[in-house]
């Protein structure tokens, strides 16, 4: 079946209230008997020229195409394009499309409403709003001072706020047979020593106690008669389900990923609204594989293609084609990159069996960064003068101790980002970017889509100072969207040691580029201090099929690693 044949009409009685009416009740809840309004619209639709199609052979999302050959991705948005076009829109009975605007589809937020349907919808009691096609890119923006705050970012103020151990509560350093060490009380600041009264943080209060096992929090326990160690108390955060405690949080955790309502749920039968690339609406052209849209500027078109057209990110990293039925893609585990089954045959990819998924990746390179950084993660790395890096990685399907006892690590990463970035929301959900992508959100939006994120941070003892997000997309490029140091230590080179670390671990994963969206205030830092320089606008264009991370108003840097 060709892609004229799929193209269809509907036959019914249907008038042009119905459209009227489907178009006001389509923001805020469907009437009553919906379908049959439904059918109705689309009938009176056919009527006046307008065809309809799916999207792929076998599909199940419907595109509605104008007389004039302009498609739209919801039923919404066709009521409106006909709304707007109102009698000028010529009557047409046949089926056949004009290639020349086959897959373009507009955004509401450009098309005002004629006054003649403003008035009409004033008479309906609802109010209207005209949008004028605004940057709605997530923005990123720098806190001129901190935001005030209690105690350092260590385990103990999240075990106090949230009722899992009392401020002053008993706890003693045990040793391999059980038996105390050292015992002392539990504050925000850290452990104080009953027999000095100094405070310690658990590496030094483990230190004070005389022993050399470096798990400090395994072996501080919880003087109470349950036999916690702090290792249980920080699970108990990450799985509330667990907490024996009865008093209410005098603070809330942050949402756990599972919690989180899935973000393809919002475009399960659309396609977005914005470019995946600016971030902008206005007319764009829809993806038949996934819900992106493009401005055709974004993508170096001049005019819109015909046929089935696939996203930069929906086509084969090899042979550059998109998807077919004797060709189906899948997704390297590393770069995110989609290859047709065929094509990576010929390559000898890595598959290998987990307990929870087959990871398959698309060569040597990103097995070597996959199980690089794999390896990396979680482990405590020292630099010298009691700091250290750690790299940690949310982790939906993990259910390990190590994923568990990072979770607390991975929200005090959050609060250093909020203290140092105002609040940003993801476009399309509202949820907090910083979370999303510390916590390595996936959807099927390439835009909303997180996954593959690490976070490093850098603690001097149990300190958290700095924070920065990492995704690497294979040896090409990796991205660095997220970086914050604490303000209280700054101007004391944190910034520089967790750059350093971050980069001569990159190069020996032989990655070949690091990029950044710089905000204009950090710009010159970056590029005096750091080596960064401004990325050329060919050098983005090569970079589209990569999911990379960008902010309104931001500049994208790169740094050579090679």
């Amino acid at each position: 079946m060709d892609e004229k044949s799929a193209m269809f009409a509907v036959e019914g009685e249907g008038c042009e209230e119905d459209v009227l009416k489907w178009y006001y009740h389509g923001g805020s809840g469907r009437p009553k008997n919906s379908g049959e309004l439904t059918l109705k619209v689309r009938s009176y639709l056919s009527s006046k020229g307008w065809v309809f199609r799916y999207a792929l052979k076998d599909g199940k999302q419907l595109r509605y195409q104008s007389p004039h050959g302009q498609v739209y991705n919801s039923l919404r948005l066709a009521c409106k394009s006909y709304i707007d076009q109102g009698s000028r829109e010529p009557r047409m009975g046949s089926l056949e499309p004009k290639q020349s605007k086959k897959r373009k589809c507009s955004s509401p937020e450009n098309q005002p409403l004629p006054e003649s349907v403003q008035s009409e919808l004033r008479k309906r009691g609802k109010t209207l709003k005209i949008k004028e096609a605004p940057i709605v890119k997530s923005s990123k923006r720098v806190r001129e001072g901190p935001v005030p705050r209690r105690s350092p970012r260590t385990v103990l103020p999240l075990l106090i706020d949230n009722n899992v151990v009392p401020m002053l509560g008993k706890v003693y350093y045990r040793t391999k047979t059980g038996d105390p060490l050292m015992k002392g009380r539990i504050t925000r600041d850290g452990i104080r020593c009953d027999c000095c009264s100094k405070v310690f943080s658990l590496t030094a209060f483990e230190d004070h106690a005389g022993s050399t096992n470096h798990r400090p929090a395994a072996n501080i326990i919880l003087d109470d008669g349950t036999g916690r160690s702090l290792s249980d108390c920080q699970r108990q955060v990450c799985d509330p389900k667990k907490s024996t405690t009865t008093a209410p949080r005098t603070r809330p955790i942050v949402e756990s990923p599972k919690t989180v309502k899935a973000a393809d749920d919002l475009f399960r039968n659309e396609n977005d609204e914005v470019c995946s690339a600016c971030y902008n609406g206005g007319d764009l052209i829809c993806c038949d594989y996934c819900p992106s849209t493009f401005h055709m500027k974004c993508l170096g078109l001049k005019e819109v293609p015909n046929g089935p057209w696939f996203c930069p990110s929906c086509c084969c990293g090899i042979c550059g084609i998109g998807y077919s039925r004797d060709k189906n893609l899948v997704t390297c585990h590393q770069c995110e990159l989609k290859f047709h089954v065929d094509c990576l045959e010929l390559k000898k990819p890595s598959e290998k069996k987990t307990k929870e998924n087959v990871v398959l990746l698309c060569s040597q390179n990103c097995e070597k960064i996959f199980y690089g950084l794999q390896k990396l993660t979680g482990k405590p790395i020292p630099v010298g003068n009691d700091l250290s890096w750690t790299l940690l990685k949310s982790d939906y399907r993990a259910h390990g101790h190590s994923m568990k006892s990072s979770q607390s690590k991975l929200r005090g990463a959050v609060e250093v980002m909020h203290e140092c970035f105002e609040p940003s929301e993801a476009v399309g959900t509202g949820r907090d970017v910083v979370e999303e992508v510390i916590f390595g959100r996936p959807s099927k939006l390439k835009r909303l889509n997180f996954r593959g994120f690490y976070t490093m941070i850098l603690e001097d003892n149990d300190d958290l100072v700095s924070v920065a997000t990492l995704r690497v997309h294979g040896n090409k490029v990796a991205e660095m969207p997220l970086v914050a140091t604490r303000f209280g230590h700054r101007r004391r080179g944190m910034c520089r040691v967790l750059m350093d670390e971050l980069e001569k671990n990159l190069v020996k994963l032989g990655v070949e580029m690091l990029v950044l969206p710089a905000v204009p205030t950090t710009f010159e830092t970056w590029t005096n201090n750091f080596g960064f320089s401004l990325m050329p606008c060919v050098e983005r264009a090569k970079l589209l099929p990569y999911n990379l991370l960008d902010f309104q108003g931001t500049i994208i840097c790169q740094k050579l690693l090679r």
